[in-house]
């Protein structure tokens, strides 16, 4: 596992004396930086690794500034799979976005700046001196071409990481909020002022005719209770109730099912709370299909009521066996 925590400040001119936010415009923002965070992740260690990002704020500061930690999961895991220089750890992650300084290269955040939104008339790929995939990006009206890493030009054409980086720049505008500015510790990393915004919301909202919708993943924590157990511990999925309905939900990448047969198996209404991922993938007709559940992550177990248990053999015969048993011994004649 590998942490490293950054800082977000939004701020403007005239919000000196104010050190407040409309949690409408605040929650958007914070998951536009998680979800960005994750798709990077993904982009850069492939699905075998997971990054989350937690709030760990104190509020001292004279705007509105949250101090985030984002922790990459199963790296030791990835160093075997990738090897070393190919591993990302999260510090390298933020590195990449341009949410902290770090590397020469164009990061993520500088190309949407760069690109304004405009088309791009011819890309290539080659590897450089150092053996790194690349891509040369010529944009519309433009004589000269950008050099991009291959995973910072994936990046570009994920909805997405787009619509996360959309969510996450789009309070500035708003309530008089001019600026972000991204901190690595004490020290101003990158600051994203409302000219920069509107580059970079250009280049986020550019459509792929060719590209099949779907709507954003959503992170939701639920509960959800056994309504079939499965005592195979290789099943991807278990049958949940899930409020009034009862549904499929991956648990592939959680420990549920080994924890059940370590118990001795499931029963209907073991209770889990979980951090969860639902999908609404669009039909053809352009309303929202049937959802999927993943669990990312369990936060709680609560067992249902153990039966009690039988010690005595007649509780567990049938009624015309006990009957029976109860009439005694059959004397021959």
């Amino acid at each position: 596992m590998t942490r490293h925590q950054f800082s977000i400040a939004y701020d403007g001119a005239d919000r000196s004396d104010v050190h407040a936010m409309d949690v409408e415009s605040l929650g958007p923002a914070l998951i536009g930086f998680g979800r960005l965070i994750r798709e990077a992740n993904t982009e850069f260690n492939g699905d075998k690794s997971r990054a989350n990002v937690h709030v760990v704020s104190d509020f001292e500061h004279k705007c509105f500034q949250i101090n985030l930690e984002t922790i990459v999961t199963y790296y030791e895991q990835l160093k075997g799979l990738l090897g070393d220089s190919e591993a990302k750890t999260a510090k390298d992650i933020l590195e990449w976005l341009g949410i902290i300084l770090g590397t020469p290269a164009l990061t993520f955040l500088g190309y949407l700046r760069l690109r304004r939104g405009r088309p791009i008339d011819e890309s290539r790929e080659f590897v450089d001196q150092n053996g790194e995939g690349m891509v040369s990006v010529r944009f519309e009206g433009e004589q000269n071409h950008v050099e991009v890493h291959q995973h910072v030009y994936q990046l570009g054409e994920n909805q997405r990481a787009l619509n996360a980086t959309k969510n996450a720049v789009s309070p500035l505008g708003q309530d008089g909020f001019d600026r972000i500015t991204l901190r690595n510790g004490d020290k101003v990393e990158e600051v994203v002022g409302a000219d920069d915004a509107e580059a970079i919301l250009a280049s986020c909202n550019i459509a792929k005719s060719d590209e099949k919708e779907e709507d954003e993943p959503e992170i939701v924590t639920a509960w959800l209770s056994v309504y079939a157990p499965v005592y195979d511990e290789k099943a991807d999925k278990w049958r949940f109730t899930l409020g009034a309905d009862h549904v499929y939900v991956d648990i592939s990448e959680t420990t549920i099912a080994r924890d059940a047969l370590q118990r001795g198996g499931a029963l209907a209404n073991d209770t889990y709370q979980v951090r969860m991922e639902v999908r609404r993938p669009k039909e053809a007709t352009r309303k929202a299909g049937k959802p999927n559940y993943k669990i990312l992550e369990v936060l709680r177990f609560i067992p249902a009521e153990r039966p009690a248990q039988q010690t005595d053999m007649g509780d567990q015969l049938a009624p015309d066996e006990q009957e029976g048993q109860n009439e005694g011994p059959i004397e021959e004649g």
